[in-house]
């Protein structure tokens, strides 16, 4: 916190949060802190610490000081009864710094110590899939089969018969269990864990309900703990970094006394332009304090060779454990996405211009409207979206729950905070006559002057029909290909980097500002999505909007021509045919 040891903000939060939490229970005996920082505990795990061998090694390495502080407050705070203060703990750091030797410590630790006089105690040890298992499991056997060997533990395995084994280290006399199960693979339903690690918990191959049910299970079970611990990826739309993310807030409110029960520790570089700046890295590489020279020379080789070839995000998730979309395709970064998150004061949209963009639904897309309210702040433009989805079922099944899995998205928080809904027929479609009642009802409801409602050139659908003869909006047909797209996209980015775009927390909305990546074509450019499961139709909604909401401030339209001298105006050959097909008659 005073800036003797190098740290990033996350880490100094920390750090301000165990002193503050200190200050409750030495300084102001605090009667409604229900925790105390028991130092017993401590020396405990540091001893154990000092007993259980680096796998590399083959014995057991002095601790540095980052990591005798995990261990300590993972392990030394502590409820009234004595039962450990944090259920969960949420850990990363970046690769090569040996997270797998604090792993096996705590989890060898939780077995041998915390559950010996216990009976059918199960631990678990997980992550992503089988592969990355692997190697996390060989190394616990190994430390395993050396603890067996030493003295103060000998005997222990002999009375306990404990066997190590490939999928599993058992005790017959007990049946306590350390089980290896992969996220992806596991049944954890019926599973109540007294500690359970899931290691590389940032990836984006982890089921979501896969963390609720190792979490829910646990409840049961005295003194439990569940340790998810991760080095960055380049996907930030993930569990693991949503959660981060709310804890980082909670203790920024630490008047709030919020999220009590969950450990945080974030070694991390606090800007991507700290890539040029090699001084810092120690930020997410603690173990740059034992081997710094040796190190330093590595990974600037390593940076080089990565920004060459194109894969700087790599080096910059991965080496420096900081989340960034890969560069080389994605639309905007993260900073420029949460940044735009404003949840300081409700916007008033009530009487207000509007400028609304429209995407289709087409079978398992969600149909989403975009409302980009534009105003000025000391003569600088700004905009405030509201965005709103229709989400259909009908590609699942009706089967919301796996909707939600398939695109990565909590459609029901989405409908509970305002910003869904989801389809209720038994076909799982998108009814057009609800989408059509529920936009007139919102323009009805808040008064809304809209200026342009723009959709897609070739969705020209049963509600485009409807809005041309019930009501008086002016529709913009916007063709979707590179020629139209390109200013728009230009525009909608610029406005994102120079922080003019705000919006609420909207878990649509900001997963597919995550989701949209960049397609290049002769110098112009449109949004596009890496797979076709992501969802991006908001923001396709939101470019449409921005073909005209740049003008907005100007005397003329992005759109609007000088009518044409002929009949059919400034009508295009698609719609003169359409004209022809459905309303002419003699």
């Amino acid at each position: 916190m005073s800036g003797e040891i190098v740290a990033g903000y996350k880490l100094r939060l920390a750090m301000f949060r165990h002193v503050r939490d200190l200050k409750r229970v030495i300084e102001n005996n605090d009667s409604d802190f229900p925790f105390h920082y028991d130092l017993k505990e401590v020396k405990y795990i540091l001893a154990f610490s000092q007993l259980a061998p680096d796998v590399d090694a083959g014995v057991p390495l002095p601790l540095m000081l980052w990591q005798k502080a995990l261990l300590s407050l993972t392990i030394g705070w502590r409820r009234n009864d004595g039962s450990k203060r944090f259920y969960k703990a949420i850990v990363s750091v970046a690769r090569t710094n040996g997270k797998t030797y604090l792993i096996n410590i705590l989890m060898l630790y939780a077995y041998l110590v915390e559950a010996q006089g216990h009976y059918n105690v199960k631990l678990l040890l997980s992550a992503p899939v089988s592969t990355q298992l692997t190697t996390g499991w060989n190394y616990l056997m190994l430390t395993a089969n050396r603890l067996a060997t030493l003295p103060e533990f000998k005997k222990q395995f002999i009375d306990d018969k404990i066997d190590v084994q490939e999928t599993q280290i058992r005790a017959r006399s007990s049946r306590n269990l350390i089980e290896k199960q992969s996220a992806q693979a596991g049944n954890f339903d019926s599973s109540h864990y007294l500690f359970a690690v899931l290691d590389e918990a940032g990836s984006d191959n982890i089921p979501p309900e896969v963390i609720a049910k190792i979490s829910s299970g646990q409840v049961q079970i005295p003194n439990h703990q569940f340790f998810q611990i991760s080095t960055a990826y380049t996907n930030p739309d993930v569990g693991f970094r949503k959660a981060e993310m709310d804890m980082t807030e909670a203790i920024e409110r630490d008047w709030e006394r919020e999220k009590e029960d969950t450990l945080l520790l974030i070694w991390e570089q606090d800007d991507i332009s700290e890539l040029d700046k090699p001084e810092t890295w120690i930020k997410s590489n603690p173990i740059m304090s034992l081997k710094y020279d040796t190190m330093i020379s590595s990974m600037k080789s390593e940076r080089d060779t990565a920004i060459s070839n194109g894969r700087e995000s790599d080096f910059i998730s991965r080496n420096l454990n900081t989340w960034i979309q890969d560069v080389s395709l994605s639309f905007l970064s993260v900073d420029d996405i949460e940044g735009a998150i404003d949840d300081a004061a409700p916007f008033d949209m009530r009487g207000r211009e509007v400028y609304i963009g429209w995407d289709y639904s087409v079978k398992a897309d969600t149909t989403a409207f975009v409302f980009a309210f534009p105003y000025k702040i000391d003569d600088e433009e700004h905009t405030f979206i509201h965005h709103f989805s229709f989400v259909p079922t009908a590609a699942t099944n009706g089967d919301i729950r796996m909707k939600e899995k398939q695109d990565k998205l909590p459609y029901r928080k989405a409908e509970k905070e305002g910003h869904a809904l989801i389809s209720n027929l038994p076909s799982g479609d998108i009814d057009d006559d609800v989408v059509y009642d529920w936009l007139l009802s919102f323009i009805d409801e808040y008064e809304l002057d809209v200026k342009y409602f723009i959709y897609d050139h070739y969705r020209v659908t049963k509600l485009i029909k409807m809005l041309e003869q019930n009501t008086d909006l002016d529709l913009i047909p916007l063709k979707q290909n590179f020629m139209t797209l390109t200013e728009p996209t230009k525009a909608l980015r610029k406005a994102f980097n120079q922080g003019r775009i705000h919006y609420l927390q909207d878990d649509i909305l900001q997963g597919a500002l995550y989701h949209a990546t960049l397609s290049e074509d002769n110098n112009s450019i449109m949004v596009d999505k890496k797979k076709r499961t992501l969802k991006i139709d908001a923001v396709d909604a939101l470019v449409n909007v921005y073909s005209e909401l740049p003008y907005h401030w100007e005397t003329f339209s992005g759109h609007k021509e000088a009518e044409s001298n002929s009949v059919f105006g400034n009508m295009d050959n698609d719609q003169v045919n359409s004209w022809f097909k459905n309303d002419f008659s003699f």
